[in-house]
């Protein structure tokens, strides 16, 4: 595929981001139901104990990153447009 024929295809992506927001919750959502027949055997914790903690835990946890990254430590690492120079 031509250089222009995947930015062509990547920019048709871009303007349809919300359908694949939709397709990405949807996702996740099975794999959070695939996940509940696991049941651990022995937990070590108390809520481990339950059928889908540790689908629901990863997904919290990497949300609370982004957003961590995101608002806080991104402003102290961005750099200004023409940092660098020409």
């Amino acid at each position: 595929m031509s250089q222009n024929g995947l930015g062509d295809l990547l920019a048709k992506w871009r303007d349809n981001w919300k359908t694949w927001r939709i397709i990405f919750f949807v996702v996740l959502g099975v794999l959070v139901l695939l996940n509940i027949p696991f049941v651990t055997h022995h937990p070590h914790f108390g809520l481990d104990k339950y059928p889908g903690f540790f689908a629901a835990f990863g997904l919290i946890v990497g949300l609370v990153m982004v957003i961590l990254m995101k608002k806080i430590i991104q402003p102290f690492i961005a750099r200004e447009e023409d940092y660098y120079g020409d």
